[in-house]
């Protein structure tokens, strides 16, 4: 009997609280390989969760709080004593070893990080995904440490903040770039920029990172390509669908590989039957190698009656 559970907190039409809700069905995946997910529209697209093992969002929160102090995580962050930015010939090392190792899931998380074989001319360094938006002194897997620890002094108070809402950004660690609530504008703001900390809601950052292995990256002609993102002159977009019946992990999987494209009907006017709407969100950089996500907008939002 599978059990159908909403999650107020995780909004699709957000890009952390989508990616935020595809990390929390590749994580109950991982024990039930019968967990779904959808979206239905309640005031705004909500996730559900379909899953036999765990009843409700209490479940939902434990199963999350097990989790992040199980140390698997750590497996993801730890492979290096650097950064993403790392020589090729160690990042080249650290997949030849999960291979070996047997260790999908780290190897799907490396090729998600950073793409084999294309390399940073200027630093010799390998380039990353196009979810890695830090730069200068801040790190992205020192960034996700610290995320884990300050989740794992109150975990549950974490998630439930993650899964139920509301989100009130009361964890102060960066968000990587991933929520566009969470950038200052400081030209239009009434303190200077010294005098303000990040915030985030560092339970839903954790699944989005979980996330990244359904969005892996490839070398292309020396850039980096990753799934989800597409180009439109200068500018850079990650894209991702919303759909309105219970899918599962595979399911995800193979839809996000499709593209955008696929997304929508031959005339491209609307999403295909199963898919309500389609979002990007443009990857806005500045400074030396910063990145945030802006507000998304809706490339077709068109809710397809009886689809």
């Amino acid at each position: 009997m599978s059990h159908r559970i909403t999650l107020t907190g995780l909004v699709g039409s957000h890009p952390l609280g989508a990616l935020a809700s595809f990390g929390l069905l590749r994580r109950l995946s991982e024990s039930d390989s019968s967990a779904q997910l959808e979206f239905t529209m309640e005031d705004d697209w909500v996730a559900v969760a379909h899953t036999s093992e765990i009843r409700d969002v209490s479940g939902v929160v434990e199963h999350l709080c097990e989790w992040v102090t199980s140390g698997e995580i750590e497996r993801a962050l730890n492979w290096t004593d650097g950064d993403v930015r790392v020589q090729p010939s160690v990042f080249q090392e650290a997949i030849r070893a999960a291979v070996a190792g047997n260790d999908r899931d780290l190897a799907d998380c490396l090729t998600a990080l950073a793409a084999d074989g294309a390399v940073d001319l200027q630093k010799q360094l390998v380039k990353p995904s196009a979810f890695y938006m830090v730069s200068g002194q801040q790190s992205f897997l020192s960034g996700l440490r610290e995320i884990v620890a300050q989740v794992r002094a109150n975990p549950r108070a974490a998630f439930e903040e993650a899964l139920i809402g509301p989100w009130r950004y009361r964890m102060q660690a960066h968000s990587l770039g991933w929520d566009p609530r969470t950038e200052r504008l400081h030209a239009l703001r009434h303190r200077a920029p010294t005098a303000e900390k990040p915030v985030c809601i560092g339970g839903a950052v954790l699944l989005a990172f979980w996330a990244l292995p359904l969005f892996p990256s490839v070398a292309n002609g020396g850039r980096v390509s990753t799934t989800g993102f597409t180009r439109v002159g200068r500018d850079q977009y990650f894209n991702w669908p919303i759909w309105s019946v219970p899918i599962s992990l595979g399911e995800l999987r193979s839809l996000l590989h499709t593209g955008p494209s696929s997304w929508m009907s031959a005339d491209g006017r609307r999403p295909r039957r199963g898919i309500a709407a389609v979002y990007r969100s443009r990857r806005a950089e500045f400074g030396q190698g910063y990145a945030i996500l802006r507000t998304p907008e809706v490339v077709s939002g068109t809710v397809l009656q009886g689809s």
